[in-house]
């Protein structure tokens, strides 16, 4: 009994971490930082273009919310979702905007946002 009770929360929190990239991925392609920060741990690494510094979820989203005005997101489209462990996820894409393509990598663990990275696209 106590291996099924093991085995039901392993599979619950695998497929809870999906759930979660899942809307990760849709606040990113919306632009919205306000649905993006739902998912932010308390401190987190923030990396935007040249800038990166260990923020408060309040400061990640004022950045990020900048960035997103200042690049109209036109499409993202994850190329590589891996999970490491039962509590450490990486998502990577790429972020088309009416600006350019940039890199976006993501890490979850607990499935909470601790580095969020935005990087110019050097095909």
């Amino acid at each position: 009994m106590k291996v099924l009770v093991s085995i039901i929360f392993f599979l619950s929190s695998f497929f809870n971490a999906f759930d979660v990239t899942d809307d990760v991925v849709s606040a990113i392609k919306q632009g919205k930082s306000s649905e993006l920060v739902k998912f932010f741990d308390e401190k987190l690494t923030v990396k935007i273009l040249n800038q990166e510094d260990l923020l408060s979820k309040a400061q990640a989203e004022a950045n990020i919310k900048f960035f997103f005005e200042k690049h109209t997101i036109k499409n993202f489209t994850v190329s590589q979702s891996r999970t490491v462990n039962s509590s450490v996820q990486f998502v990577s894409g790429s972020l088309e905007t009416a600006n350019g393509k940039f890199r976006v990598s993501i890490l979850l663990r607990r499935n909470l946002i601790s580095q969020f990275r935005i990087e110019n696209d050097n095909e």
